[in-house]
């Protein structure tokens, strides 16, 4: 809970914000202010008046966990090798009965939204979240709130400006309330060109760029592993054709996508997020086509939200998680940090956490701002930047030969460069995870983005097939789906169902040779440098050498960093 002075000086702001003088609000009798769910963008919005009481809107509650420190003892113990629970994650039914929130509580929580006039649409196994739908006037009640119309960045969107409340009986059980407006949606990582010719049918202006042979050849990612058995989730928005994933392989002479893939909708109906969208599915053509072509015999599922709003966005990270359809999850959809309530990224974060206790390894691209990720704001991405996430940044990659028109393939791994979108920072949300130490990682107490990078600059760029059409592709979209092919190779080769939270161990690799130490390129704010930076994280992979790491290693020294403000 935030204290009543802190509350009255929250308020104050938003109130000023909207041109009217700030009153110190008084809770009703018998409730309790909650915190964190008014999105910090409502200080940039011009008040329009009271909603009207009959529109309709979708929210999801979070609830909390149970015995937190507890649940990150254990998420801890499961990644080291010296402890008896050592790669011993647990069912979901463990996860509830140890750290889930109650059956009462939840059903509390769902009583009280009937009650106010919600219609509940989601309810979740592990009882994290509480979807629900109704008028203006019933969220109003059950949160205790005012919805306004606002006018935002030039456009007509809908917000409450202070923090909701809930009876004393729910109080304590809940994270948040996650829309409460629509000032904010999630965004792909990705910046693609227009159409082009076919690879190769016109090299000369068309040359160069990386196809996944090439990047396989730039790691070399070409052990026996192929993923085999293992399933790779996507977890983003709008839908792949397959003709083009047909295309696409044939192109490059990679086999057909496993059987069992295939494409989850997560929301009811036929949302518009669960259809090909002719612009925006580039996303999902970029995420499936290099996902699948760093581990080629792993089946590749796309879990898509209804809409790109942070409700169906949480709800499709839950039902990933209860759904448990595979140990290797990679999304490309962020949002910038500063921009989004901090009862979103909790609930968030909490979802993360329940996967990582079941095996899951979570990966997202870390944006292509590079150290402002949100209006020239100082921030970092989210979801990279939650410490049960691995946040995946990009390079430029320069090839030992080739990729000119008479010999257009990458010929091997000559160099790299941070790449000046790859986002990274310091989180202004999280706590710093155990694992991120050594390795000259700054001194401080807040989680740091990236953990990893890969080749993300759109010059050269991929080649994407999407809609019928060639395009090229940069971007951290690139980056996080390869990266989590990465990790269902190292599931296949461990025999295992999952590793989780890969944290400890890519920490613990720095400095050997699984790893390119990236040491030169700038984002902005930070610059790359020997051992962890905040533009290429660890670095790179030497993917023979990840997946068979040597037995000796040369650790970076962890004194201090090199990673300093540009200018400092």
């Amino acid at each position: 809970m935030t204290g009543p002075v802190q509350r009255v000086l929250v308020l104050a702001s938003v109130v000023a914000a909207v041109g009217a003088a700030p009153v110190p609000r008084a809770w009703p009798q018998g409730r309790q202010a909650g915190a964190g769910s008014v999105s910090p963008l409502v200080a940039e919005a011009v008040d329009l008046g009271r909603a009207a009481s009959t529109a309709e809107h979708r929210v999801v509650v979070g609830l909390a966990l149970r015995d937190r420190d507890a649940l990150e003892a254990f998420l801890a113990d499961v990644q080291d090798p010296a402890s008896p629970r050592y790669a011993q994650f647990i069912t979901q039914e463990e996860f509830d009965a140890l750290y889930g929130p109650t059956e009462a509580a939840e059903a509390a929580v769902v009583s009280h939204l009937e009650r106010s006039g919600l219609r509940i649409t989601d309810r979740a196994p592990n009882r994290l979240i509480v979807g629900a739908r109704g008028s203006v006037a019933a969220i109003e009640r059950a949160f205790g709130v005012a919805i306004h119309d606002v006018s935002f960045r030039g456009a007509r969107h809908y917000a409450a400006l202070e923090e909701p409340t809930f009876p004393a009986d729910i109080a304590d059980a809940v994270v948040g309330v996650i829309g409460l407006d629509d000032l904010v949606e999630r965004q792909p990582r990705v910046r693609a060109s227009g159409p082009v010719p076919a690879p190769h049918a016109a090299l000369g202006s068309n040359c160069c760029h990386l196809s996944p042979n090439d990047l396989a050849t730039f790691y070399d990612n070409t052990t026996a592993y192929t993923g085999t058995g293992q399933t790779i989730v996507i977890a983003g928005v709008y839908a792949w054709m397959d003709s083009d994933n047909t295309t696409f392989n044939a192109q490059w002479g990679l086999p057909a996508l496993p059987a069992g893939s295939g494409q989850v909708c997560t929301g009811s109906g036929n949302p518009s997020g669960c259809r090909f969208n002719s612009q925006n599915s580039i996303e999902i053509a970029l995420d499936v086509e290099y996902a699948h072509g760093s581990a080629r015999g792993a089946r590749i599922l796309n879990y898509m939200a209804a809409s790109t709003s942070l409700a169906d966005f949480t709800v499709a990270y839950n039902r990933i998680v209860s759904d448990n359809p595979g140990h290797v999850v990679s999304t490309s959809w962020g949002v910038c940090e500063a921009g989004v309530s901090t009862a979103t990224q909790h609930t968030d974060d909490n979802i993360f956490a329940n996967g990582n206790a079941k095996g899951q390894s979570w990966f997202a691209a870390s944006g292509d701002n590079g150290s402002r990720d949100c209006s020239n704001v100082l921030t970092v991405d989210n979801p990279a930047n939650s410490p049960h996430v691995t946040g995946v940044g990009g390079t430029t990659p320069t090839c030992s030969a080739g990729m000119t028109p008479s010999s257009p393939a990458c010929a091997g791994y000559r160099s790299e460069t941070g790449w000046s979108g790859s986002g990274g920072g310091v989180s202004q949300v999280f706590a710093r995870p155990a694992f991120q130490t050594a390795c000259r990682v700054p001194a401080g107490t807040q989680r740091l983005v990236p953990d990893v990078a890969l080749a993300a600059n759109p010059s050269p760029g991929n080649y994407v097939r999407k809609g019928g059409f060639w395009y090229i592709v940069g971007g951290t979209s690139v980056a996080a789906p390869q990266w989590a092919g990465f990790v269902a190779l190292l599931n296949q080769k461990l025999g295992s169902s999952g590793v989780g939270n890969p944290g400890a161990r890519l920490y613990g690799l720095c400095g050997t040779s699984a790893f390119h130490d990236v040491t030169s390129g700038e984002n902005g704010d930070y610059r790359a440098g020997e051992g962890f930076d905040m533009v290429t994280g660890l670095g790179t992979p030497e993917v023979r050498n990840f997946l068979e790491p040597p037995s000796t290693t040369t650790t970076t020294s962890s004194t201090t960093s090199t990673t300093k403000p540009c200018g400092g």
